[in-house]
């Protein structure tokens, strides 16, 4: 069950970190100054935790600590394109 879930959370994250990059392309704003290294330390914490087939006694905890992250990441990312997006239509 939380494979299936962890699956559906990278095709979001995927799909997420397209949209970012799309923002930090067409927008400069100085909040993507306290976004992208947040969005790169979520990011490196996700690729250096094991993957669960790894391991035997705590699988469980390091996907509930990736689906966390994932959540971490999910809510930058939406807080970023809300604020730049607020941002530009004041111009």
């Amino acid at each position: 069950m939380i494979d299936t879930v962890e699956f559906i959370l990278k095709i979001i994250f995927l799909i997420l970190t397209v949209i970012w990059i799309g923002k930090i392309m067409i927008l400069r704003t100085d909040k993507q100054i306290v976004i992208n290294p947040l969005l790169i330390g979520i990011s490196a914490l996700l690729v250096v935790l094991p993957n669960s087939d790894a391991l035997f006694m705590s699988s469980h905890t390091v996907q509930i600590i990736k689906i966390c992250l994932f959540a971490m990441y999910y809510l930058v990312v939406i807080f970023g394109i809300y604020s730049t997006s607020k941002n530009h239509d004041n111009l």
